[in-house]
């Protein structure tokens, strides 16, 4: 199975709730210049985001660039998630190339959580991170790639 997190963009602080914070200006840009760059490198088969808004808008940004995408909205995609909860989902899930979209600490943890402690990478707005997993577990995954905005250059590749 290959997986890639998308963290979602530079959102707003004027909220009056955590789950209620849009994107920024800036971070609608974000995500428009990230879908755009992985829908040119990869097809997934389904869109899995977290229910706060902010990570609906990243996940609408992925849609227009992939329109015959099925889409799934999951609580273990919410910030303070554990890795464990988020693993036992992957596991039954069908797909072999999902898109996944939520926060951090989450999908920080993540990285290491699925390739090995040796990985402590941060993922920023609107990082994205390909992991290869060929069984669903700790420490089973390897890091293709994790790229930042604007460019989405290179910026990690492992093993």
């Amino acid at each position: 199975m290959q997986c890639v997190f998308v963290r979602h963009g530079e959102a707003s602080w004027d909220a009056p709730t955590d789950a209620a914070r849009p994107l920024t200006a800036h971070g609608q840009h974000q995500v428009q210049l990230a879908a755009r760059w992985l829908s040119s490198q990869w097809e997934p088969e389904l869109l899995i985001h977290s229910p706060l808004q902010r990570a609906c808008e990243t996940a609408d940004a992925f849609l227009a660039q992939y329109s015959q995408m099925n889409t799934l909205e999951s609580d273990s995609l919410l910030p303070d998630v554990s890795p464990q909860t988020l693993e036992q989902m992957l596991q039954h899930a069908v797909p072999e190339r999902m898109l996944l979209v939520g926060h951090n600490p989450l999908f920080s943890r993540l990285l290491t959580w699925f390739c090995g402690a040796d990985i402590e990478e941060v993922m920023a707005p609107a990082s994205m991170a390909m992991i290869d997993l060929p069984v669903v577990a700790q420490a089973a995954g390897r890091l293709c790639w994790l790229r930042h905005a604007p460019s989405y250059e290179q910026i990690v590749r492992r093993q």
